[in-house]
């Protein structure tokens, strides 16, 4: 703890140090093995400006969007809906009876919306993509904790069935992402050109889905992001460079 700011030390053989503020309000430190604790100590007091914007960022990024308030309410396409037997947004059938079937059927629900949705956007954008690279093979759903979507080497398309939770120009900005894998295996120059020739308003789309993340991390909706250029994202870092996809 650094004045009075608790954080988790992870070391490790790397060799250097680095922090990073999560989406959930954690902060992680991670060192070198043999790191003495007074040099950890030192670099987080000379980080401490730095940490505190990032934890006002993530308090903010919680603030502006939608609260999910009440246990039969959930995240979809960037609103909140409430389910139930009847009166609600998501109406489940009168033959399931329990809370947990509930749950299940609403969830199954999502996922069916999540399929039909991210298939219509891939079939939009799949033509402007042009034709080198690998030919598309097919949408793969998968609930992840550390990815928003892949595209592997074979030409399938994975997205995380969390994704449905967010606004339409947030999934539509990762659909896009990983569409433009089919010509570019890595983020250099050229993806990063055709990414934005495909989706002009992708920079915006990318930070909206940056304080989704926060959102649905703190309501243990989802899973963490990841951060700066690595399409396997994981741990949803905010670490002074963009979570990536």
């Amino acid at each position: 703890m650094i004045d009075g700011l608790p954080y988790e030390l992870v070391r490790s053989s790397r060799r250097t140090m680095t922090v990073e503020v999560h989406p959930t309000g954690s902060v992680i430190v991670r060192s070198p093995n043999r790191m003495p604790l007074y040099e950890i100590e030192r670099f987080l007091k000379m980080r401490e400006t730095w940490i505190s914007e990032r934890l006002q960022d993530v308090e903010a990024k919680r603030s502006v969007l939608p609260q999910r308030t009440q246990p039969n309410h959930i995240y979809h396409r960037g609103e909140v809906l409430e389910w139930g037997w009847k009166n609600a947004d998501v109406i489940v059938p009168q033959h399931v009876t329990t809370t947990q079937a509930a749950l299940r059927y609403v969830e199954r629900w999502q996922r069916s919306e999540a399929e039909t949705l991210f298939s219509q956007m891939i079939t939009e954008h799949l033509p402007a993509i042009g034709v080198p690279g690998l030919r598309y093979q097919g949408l793969k759903l998968r609930k992840m904790k550390r990815r928003w979507g892949s595209c592997s080497s074979t030409g399938y398309i994975t997205l995380n069935e969390h994704l449905i939770r967010v606004p339409d120009g947030c999934i539509r900005g990762v659909v896009v992402h990983e569409l433009c894998h089919l010509v570019h295996l890595h983020h250099g120059a050229a993806f990063h050109h055709l990414v934005a020739d495909v989706y002009p308003d992708h920079r915006l789309s990318d930070t909206l889905l940056d304080a989704w993340t926060s959102v649905l991390h703190a309501h243990a909706d989802a899973f963490v992001q990841s951060s700066s250029n690595a399409d396997v994202s994981d741990a949803a870092i905010i670490s002074g460079e963009r979570p990536s996809i």
